[in-house]
């Protein structure tokens, strides 16, 4: 028997088809022997604490305001015919006004009392009158019912002289009405203050025409204040009435403590912020209306997990959302392993997250540079 041979053109092709076919296939697992693994990164890892308990402080902006202000203005027109007068800081007498501390029932200004008298004598001219029509018609009327008893006098007759006797005393009861707001007119010629308090103005001057829409002084009761502020809804839930909280001005180093007395109801429409209102006792006057000052809501406890801010990266394709790289064994290797979680409140270096447990361990120390699933290799 002949040994098998290949042999042409066509035995040569075969040959060089194979030998190549060989040595790709030695080639490329040569190749794949030589091609390096990624090398470890070096980090610095830390061990998530059990959960602390921590408490939140809010701080908000608000406006001191006095407990009472009213505008003072006279009840009718007329010129003024005095301002009260006071001794200024240079000891001069002078017009009361701005910045004046004045007690209640104080007169603070008069106008012409002249005037109020000629209306006052007018209406009670015009009672006597009408009380002399109705004692005539009275005495009229004691004639036609003894009259009509006796069927002398007719019953339209009696009638008409019933009806004079009860308008002329519908007459008396009106002119005595006008003459009572006569006298309360005169007795308001006098403006005095509603209350203690201090002038926030003066917008008359002796012989000003003022009429009952004249704004003539405005006072301020700021023996106590209302310190506002406005709160949004999830806030909502640590004010109540009736609570004590701290108020802080910036030039006062001791803090004032004021009672919430006001939540309003309902939020304001253009910044869904509810009012709420702190009364603070004002005896020394230190607060102004008009001052700014900062209101303390109380810490609520609760158990939160910390972390170093350094240990927080972007999530990828999420730039709103934040994620963690949490260090975990596979197959005998240290990888990084990127967890999304949510942060929290902010102190210091460390921050309040969820999505990580105590006893895990978190890249504290070059996180940025890691991909999910790199390699790592912990440094002191």
């Amino acid at each position: 028997m002949k040994p098998f041979m290949i042999t042409g053109h066509k035995s040569n092709t075969l040959l060089v088809l194979l030998f190549l076919s060989v040595a790709g296939v030695l080639g490329g697992c040569h190749h794949e022997s030589q091609l390096p693994s990624q090398a470890p990164r070096a980090v610095r890892l830390e061990t998530v604490a059990a959960p602390q308990t921590s408490g939140e402080t809010l701080r908000y902006s608000a406006s001191i305001l006095p407990y009472a202000q009213v505008d003072l203005m006279f009840r009718s027109s007329g010129y003024v015919t005095n301002v009260r007068q006071v001794r200024g800081a240079d000891g001069r007498t002078r017009d009361i006004g701005t910045g004046d501390y004045v007690e209640k029932g104080l007169t603070l200004a008069h106008i012409r009392r002249d005037d109020l008298q000629s209306q006052v004598a007018q209406a009670q001219a015009q009672l006597d009158q009408a009380v002399a029509q109705h004692t005539k018609a009275a005495q009229d009327f004691q004639r036609a019912r003894a009259l009509y008893s006796t069927q002398s006098l007719t019953k339209p007759d009696y009638e008409q002289s019933q009806e004079a006797f009860n308008a002329t005393h519908a007459a008396v009861d009106n002119a005595r009405a006008a003459l009572r707001q006569a006298e309360l007119l005169l007795g308001d010629a006098g403006l005095k203050a509603p209350f203690s308090g201090y002038i926030l103005s003066r917008n008359i001057d002796l012989g000003s025409l003022v009429s009952p829409s004249t704004n003539a002084f405005t006072i301020a009761d700021i023996g106590r204040v209302k310190v506002t502020f406005g709160a949004p809804d999830y806030v909502l839930s640590r004010v109540r009435l009736g609570q004590e909280l701290t108020i802080q001005t910036e030039n006062d180093v001791a803090p004032w403590k004021g009672w919430v007395t006001s939540i309003s109801p309902a939020a304001d429409t253009r910044n869904r912020i509810f009012a709420v209102e702190v009364t603070v006792s004002n005896r020394d006057r230190h607060l102004r209306p008009g001052m700014i000052a900062s209101v303390s809501l109380p810490e609520v406890p609760h158990l939160s997990i910390s972390i170093p801010l350094s240990a927080v990266v972007p999530f990828p394709s999420e730039p709103e959302h934040f994620g963690v790289m949490v260090a975990q064994e596979r197959a005998g290797t240290l990888v990084a392993t990127l967890r999304r979680v949510q942060l929290g409140t902010t102190h210091d270096t460390s921050v309040v997250v969820e999505g990580v447990q105590p006893g895990e361990r978190v890249v504290s120390v070059g996180a940025q540079l890691l991909k999910n699933g790199d390699p790592i290799q912990v440094i002191p």
